[in-house]
């Protein structure tokens, strides 16, 4: 990631390196940061898994997972903070 940006941005969406293996199907493969708090140099985050536009996997919506930054890929979508997600 480039040293200008947070390591795990609120509202972006990324995509995952690698399935994760708590995804309940194959369209869940990508993560969404679950808090504006995260310090900017943080090494894992709490996230939510996610599909490419931001729909929380509803086997895993009652709590965001820890992702670890080398686990997440580029940013493919953002979402508009406040969208009651």
């Amino acid at each position: 990631m480039s040293d200008d940006i947070s390591n795990f941005v609120f509202g972006a969406i990324y995509r995952a390196k690698a399935l994760d293996s708590h995804a309940s199907s194959r369209r869940f493969n990508c993560y969404m940061p679950a808090s504006p708090d995260i310090p900017a140099r943080a090494y894992v985050a709490d996230c939510w898994v996610c599909d490419a536009f931001g729909r929380v996997d509803p086997g895993l919506s009652h709590s965001p997972v820890p992702v670890l930054k080398e686990d997440l890929g580029s940013i493919i979508n953002v979402v508009r903070q406040g969208m009651g997600l």
